[in-house]
């Protein structure tokens, strides 16, 4: 068990809740990311290197900086729903079950930086 513990109050900015979510989110895919990787051996499908394309990894990248799949498509150019089928597409090619996952996984297969 983690347990997540502040010296000062919740903000009250939104945004400030919102980013603490999403880091708080990312954290906890990454713990059990990490716990996968100790506990349970390699699959075969996890060594084989998945084909992702540009806009896809550029998805996961924004991701990774808490971009909403509204703020995605208004930084690439495109629709949201467009944003949500790459992102979606990712997630599925990398074997994940949230993007969250997916961007943790990208990031340990140096898909992403």
């Amino acid at each position: 068990m983690v347990g997540v513990d502040r010296d000062q109050p919740l903000p009250t900015c939104s945004n400030q809740i919102s980013r603490m979510t999403a880091d708080l989110q990312l954290f906890v895919v990454h713990a059990q990311e990490a716990a996968m990787r100790v506990l349970v051996p390699k699959l075969p499908q996890e060594q084989d290197f998945p084909s992702l394309t540009r806009r896809e990894l550029e998805c996961l990248r924004w991701t990774m900086e808490g971009k909403t799949a509204w703020e995605l498509g208004r930084i690439l150019g495109i629709a949201e729903q467009t944003a949500v089928r790459h992102t979606h597409n990712a997630t599925q090619k990398l074997g994940c079950v949230s993007k969250h996952q997916a961007v943790l996984k990208a990031l340990r297969l140096e898909l992403i930086w």
